[in-house]
């Protein structure tokens, strides 16, 4: 699922937004949930830091805040990379702001303008479908790391490990390492079957293993990296 933000400061613009987009999830049945729909752009970055979905976001330009829309667009990017972002104006002259500050921003949608709800709905189909396909594509997970939530593609993993330092784990890429809080057990349940828990310790991608050491008990990875493998886990991967 998806989830909607709004963040406007004139309540009837809020309210107008919320209801195309709320009658669109009903017409069109889409896996799409409104948990944000505020004026306050500090109450969208806390949901934000908080959660690790992937979400389309409405905002108003010009808010009323120490923090205007293009700011709000660009902290909400640096936390969620895969997000879809909708500006809503009347201030057309502002959207140079947004290439400015790097937002990549989906649209710019002008708020008195006759077509307004069309582009609304335009925008909510697009961002959906879009993501659809990338996740169909592409299976994410999603680490969150203090202030930054990383994405990474499964087809990437290597392997998954324990770390040394208590309650954390270890991604391997073959260019990256990603060590965050969590096990091994909560990680698995969002692994797609490619992926084999080969030890207490390990959870191997097979599509990545280049070689099986039987004598030694050891899975050599594409990249020459080595992991183990236990013999009560052992059959379950040959």
């Amino acid at each position: 699922m998806i989830e909607v933000m709004i963040c406007d400061d004139n309540t009837m613009f809020r309210n107008n937004i919320r209801r195309i987009i709320e009658n669109t999830i009903l017409r069109e049945n889409l896996d799409l949930k409104i948990t944000v729909c505020t004026e306050n752009p500090k109450e969208v970055l806390e949901y934000v830091k908080e959660n690790n979905n992937t979400g389309i976001y409405f905002l108003d330009v010009d808010l009323k805040s120490e923090i205007n829309g293009i700011r709000l667009g660009e902290k909400i990017r640096d936390l969620d990379s895969r997000g879809f972002i909708i500006f809503t104006t009347v201030h057309m002259e502002m959207s140079y702001l947004v290439f400015k500050y790097k937002v990549q921003a989906m649209d710019y949608v002008i708020k008195d303008e006759d077509g307004f709800k069309e582009r609304v709905n335009s925008c909510l189909l697009k961002a959906y479908n879009t993501y659809l396909k990338s996740d169909s594509k592409d299976k994410y997970i999603s680490i969150k790391e203090d202030f930054r939530i990383i994405n990474i593609r499964l087809k990437d993993i290597l392997f998954i490990e324990t770390s040394s330092t208590a309650h954390k784990i270890r991604v391997h890429e073959e260019n990256r390492q990603v060590e965050f809080y969590g096990n091994l057990k909560e990680i698995q349940k969002k692994l797609t079957p490619n992926f084999y828990r080969c030890h207490k310790s390990y959870i191997v991608n097979k599509d990545k293993i280049g070689e099986i050491d039987l004598k030694n008990n050891k899975i050599i990875m594409a990249n020459s990296e080595e992991c183990y493998v236990s013999f009560r886990y052992k059959k379950g991967l040959l």
